[in-house]
């Protein structure tokens, strides 16, 4: 990663001012860190402040201080749709006549920070469904709440034909994405999950082009998972996908089977089931199950794509068993594509 912004200082420098308590305003007690793929958190008693890394990946370059100052403001403009008492402004990270990093103030912006006001951890969905908590009431407020949403974002037209070639074309882009050879994963049961996939995505084209018909595809949140999902009262969510309209241009139905497969995998199909329900009950939009279970496949294959991407990043390579959790999101790939048309009608296909 390179920072094109000449004398504002190095990522490094950055980090370790903002882990000291004397950087913030409100001088927290302690500074937790947390270090993602493109950003640093840091959460300072009531407050969390996101920084930005200087990285360059596909469809996001953030080397310069003005690109991370435009993706910070966007950022607080997606997320305060579901999430409008949290995210509260963008603040300038400074570098003062004595040469010290400051939050705010005089001196020279060397970078840009989103600030939030911190949730309980204890709340967030993951986390009460890892300690049994999260109530149906709960569950049933967000479901609603997503039912508002989703009913308040313009629709994004696309022609029935358009869309069905639009899923097939992110088929195609995850299995070149999946079969890379760096990643060293295994083939057959790549190959197993895009056959049952390609066999699924043809016997539902007709579904597929009528969502589009009934102008059904919004700018959606884009990464719907319960870590992100605070069951506090009223509901919010936050780190809606900020850097790509297109990653975030969805069938709600389709981020919601996301929202199942996060829940199953964290351990709780029926705290996505009770989201659902409470959507379709908000909405009036039902769909077909196989037409979910689809959508539960194509966003399995996504999330073993992502992951595998971690295995080449040096950050986080050691964190987790990834290669296994990609392997076990391709066989949930499989498993629900073929609940779409059958085992007999997929037999023989990988």
């Amino acid at each position: 990663m390179v920072d094109t912004n000449p004398g504002g200082g190095g990522l490094e420098d950055k980090v370790q001012a903002l882990r000291s308590v004397a950087i913030y305003p409100e001088h927290p007690a302690a500074v937790e860190t947390i270090e993602t793929h493109f950003a640093w958190v840091f959460l300072a008693g009531e407050r969390a402040c996101k920084l930005k890394k200087p990285v360059n990946v596909p469809g996001m370059d953030l080397r310069t201080l003005d690109a991370r100052r435009l993706s910070c403001a966007e950022e607080l403009r997606l997320n305060r749709r579901l999430a409008p008492d949290v995210y509260l402004d963008v603040v300038p990270l400074v570098r003062g006549a004595d040469a010290t990093l400051h939050l705010g103030g005089e001196g020279a912006t060397v970078d840009w920070l989103v600030r939030m006001r911190r949730l309980p951890a204890a709340l967030m969905l993951d986390r009460a469904i890892a300690a049994g908590t999260a109530s149906a009431a709960r569950l049933t407020a967000v479901g609603a709440m997503l039912a508002q949403f989703y009913r308040a974002q313009p629709r994004l037209e696309f022609e029935p034909e358009q869309y069905v070639e639009r899923i097939t074309g992110q088929i195609h882009a995850d299995r070149h994405a999946l079969f890379a050879p760096e990643l060293h994963l295994d083939d057959h049961c790549i190959q197993a999950a895009l056959a049952a996939t390609w066999c699924a995505a043809a016997l539902l084209e007709s579904e597929l082009a009528q969502r589009a018909r009934e102008g059904r595809i919004v700018e959606a949140h884009g990464d719907l998972r319960p870590e992100h999902i605070c069951l506090s009262d009223p509901p919010c969510i936050i780190d809606s996908l900020e850097f790509s309209k297109d990653l975030r241009t969805l069938d709600p139905a389709e981020e919601l089977a996301f929202l199942w497969i996060e829940c199953e995998q964290a351990g709780s199909a029926r705290a996505a089931a009770a989201v659902l329900e409470a959507y379709w009950q908000g909405s009036g939009d039902r769909v077909s199950e196989r037409l979910l279970d689809f959508y539960r496949s194509r966003r399995a294959m996504v999330r073993a794509k992502i992951i595998a991407w971690h295995l080449q990043d040096p950050a986080v390579v050691d964190l987790a068993p990834w290669r296994e959790l990609a392997h076990a999101y391709l066989a949930r790939t499989e498993h629900y594509a073929r609940r779409v048309v059958g085992t007999d009608l997929c037999a023989g296909m990988d």
